[in-house]
C-alpha cells in the first residue's frame, strides 16, 4: 500500500481477505483480525499490528506493514494466489 489506509479501509481489507480464506473476521472498534490453521493477522486502531504465517512474524509493526507482509507471505506459502488488490 502507497497510503497509509484509515482505519475503515483496513477492516474491509480484512473481511475481503477472510472472505478470500474462507475463515471467521473477528472484529470490533478497537481490533479486527483472522486467523487460521499456520496464520494469523490482528490489526489494532492504535496503529500497530501483528502478524504469522507459518512461522515468519511481524509483532507490534505499523498496521500498513502487516497487511502488505501478510499477504506477500501468503501467497508465498500457498494460502493465497492473487495480491490484495485482486481480491475483490
Amino acid at each position: 500500500m502507497s497510503q497509509s489506509p484509515s482505519w475503515s479501509e483496513l477492516r474491509r481489507l480484512i473481511t475481503r481477505l477472510g472472505s478470500e480464506l474462507d475463515v471467521v473476521v473477528r472484529s470490533d472498534p478497537e481490533v479486527c483480525g483472522l486467523s487460521g490453521d499456520g496464520f494469523l493477522i490482528s490489526l489494532h486502531h492504535t496503529g500497530q499490528g501483528d502478524c504469522t504465517v507459518d512461522g515468519l512474524s511481524l509483532v507490534q509493526c505499523p498496521n500498513a506493514l502487516v497487511i502488505d507482509e501478510f499477504v506477500r507471505w501468503m501467497i508465498q506459502a500457498g494460502y493465497l494466489t492473487q495480491p490484495l488488490g485482486s481480491i475483490a
